[in-house]
């Protein structure tokens, strides 16, 4: 609706994983690096955890672009099931062997290691990573993932065995204590990196970058508004998005040239957050 008065080809704020709007801040590249090692290395396995909307599935995106883009692995995308093991089994199955179907735990690691070991047609390094993995609560699920790593893929000349899955958990902040809890599995995880929320002048160069992104003026935020934004949204990407979707509505309505502070205000209260600096803007206030 308000693409036309910004001068955008698209809207730039969109909850989804689109890389064409990715911003990676230092710790977001480095999670990215450590990942694409830990792939490319055949490792068992690692973690990836942040706070709700931090940009995790973002970061999983791109490096499932980069396995394709190399072709010596696949990576299959999941999310977690309810359910308990058994579902999660069966998701797993028909993400690998779409043709099968599995009742339980213990058909689908025999047809996993049958799979495997034939190696006929020879079974390509898989990446198997596993989205919103806090909610994996019980011990069973743990001890699937478990026997996952001990899948092996056999040697072959000038080639030695190498693990036929690399495990990759993505979840909430709380998912590295549940891990901790867990020896047997945490200690087959390669490395486990944090997201942090965005600071102030990342949250500007990320509201910056996608507004260009969509083909608009990155200065229609006024400087003031985005610490606004910097401050409310905790610097968690999902928020600050929500916050500048609503602000680019409402400049629109109101005729607006740039979104300003006052503006901005009232879209974090239209957001459902606390305006930042104890300014209140009512519903009906014209802001400009």
């Amino acid at each position: 609706m308000y693409l036309s008065h910004w001068n955008l080809r698209e809207e730039p704020f969109q909850n989804v994983a689109d890389p064409r709007f990715a911003y990676l801040s230092d710790q977001h590249q480095e999670g990215l690096a450590r990942l694409i090692y830990v792939v490319q290395g055949r490792k068992l396995g690692g973690v990836l955890a942040g706070p709700y909307g931090v940009g995790k599935s973002m970061v999983l995106e791109l490096l499932a672009r980069q396995v394709d883009s190399v072709g010596s692995s696949r990576m299959v995308r999941m999310d977690v099931p309810p359910g308990g093991v058994d579902t999660l089994a069966r998701q797993i199955g028909r993400a690998l062997i779409p043709s099968a179907s599995f009742a339980d735990v213990a058909s689908l690691l025999d047809a996993l290691h049958e799979l495997v070991a034939s190696n006929r047609p020879p079974f390509v390094h898989t990446v198997l990573a596993i989205d919103e993995a806090q909610l994996i609560r019980d011990s069973a699920s743990i001890d699937l993932l478990h026997l996952l790593t001990n899948i092996r893929i056999p040697a072959t000349a000038g080639r030695p065995d190498s693990a036929a899955f690399t495990i990759i958990l993505a979840g909430h902040e709380q998912l590295i204590s549940s891990l901790a809890r867990e020896p047997a599995l945490r200690q087959r995880l390669a490395m486990i990196w944090h997201l942090a929320p965005l600071n102030e002048r990342q949250v500007i160069e990320y509201v910056e970058l996608r507004m260009r992104a969509a083909g608009g003026d990155m200065w229609v935020f006024e400087e003031d508004a985005l610490r606004e934004v910097a401050v409310a949204s905790g610097g968690i990407p999902r928020l600050i998005n929500n916050i500048c979707d609503i602000a680019l509505m409402m400049g629109y309505v109101l005729k607006a040239t740039k979104v300003t502070r006052q503006i901005m205000l009232q879209a974090i209260t239209e957001a459902g957050l606390t305006a930042p600096s104890g300014a209140k803007v009512s519903a009906g206030e014209t802001a400009v």
